[in-house]
């Protein structure tokens, strides 16, 4: 065994992260958001906030070939397009204040943003306006800075998608393909900012497998009619992230 991957294995509350990257993946192939929420705040609690963004962004690559093939056969792509296209601009925004803050902060914040975008979620709140492309510019640009600063990628396009008035399925579908198609520019984002490191890669190795099951076995689970009750799960799960990685502990 290489001695980085026996190193990797050796990481203080490496089970910890197996466990959280399963819930992930489960949340993101049923209910088609959840993922960075659910494993930013254990990661960045157990390994740092850098390693957990890159940890994330690894995640992503598992992506591609789990649900994003389904997701794109029911996904808007001009939206999606749009948004992508506009979180290039956030991005180095986002990586390099990952660079600069103070990792304690980092860790309040993902923490913080991750339990406000759930008291959101919860509360069931809904918007009126139509997906503009003034509002899919705004909304992939601030998602690419929040996703580059904390690896939360998520929770400002959860927010406007749920929001809406789009189909279960089709919101699923978009949120996924934009959601993983963002996570791929993340890598290259972060060795630009030269916060990519070796040892992260060799963790990925053992954290990406593990998401990549849950995000399988998430997708076979889905079945439009219930919803409700996938939400309900994704919900509890992030609540249960959040509280267990509050940096009190």
């Amino acid at each position: 065994m290489p001695d980085a991957l026996a190193a990797a294995l050796a990481v203080p509350g490496v089970g910890w992260l197996l466990v959280a990257a399963l819930a992930a993946g489960l949340a993101y192939g049923f209910a088609g958001f959840g993922a960075a929420l659910i494993f930013m705040p254990v990661a960045a609690a157990r390994v740092g906030p850098v390693e957990a963004v890159t940890l994330e962004a690894c995640m992503g690559l598992a992506s591609v070939v789990t649900v994003l093939p389904r997701a794109l056969r029911l996904a808007d792509k001009r939206d999606t397009g749009v948004l992508l296209a506009a979180s290039i601009i956030g991005l180095p925004l986002g990586t390099y204040l990952l660079k600069v803050v103070d990792p304690a902060l980092m860790r309040w914040g993902i923490c913080g943003v991750a339990a406000v975008t759930l008291c959101a979620l919860v509360a069931g709140w809904r918007r009126k306006t139509e997906d503009t492309r003034g509002a899919l510019l705004g909304v992939g640009a601030a998602s690419g800075a929040l996703g580059g600063a904390t690896g939360l990628t998520g929770p400002v396009m959860i927010l406007f998608k749920l929001s809406g008035q789009g189909s279960a399925a089709e919101v699923r579908a978009s949120t996924i393909a934009f959601l993983t198609l963002l996570s791929m520019l993340l890598l290259p984002a972060l060795w630009i900012q030269g916060l990519l490191r070796v040892e992260a890669l060799w963790l990925a190795l053992l954290v990406v497998p593990v998401y990549a099951v849950g995000a399988l076995t998430g997708q076979a689970l889905f079945r439009p009619q219930m919803e409700a009750l996938y939400r309900r799960v994704a919900y509890g799960l992030i609540g249960l992230a959040v509280a267990m990685s509050l940096p009190v502990w």
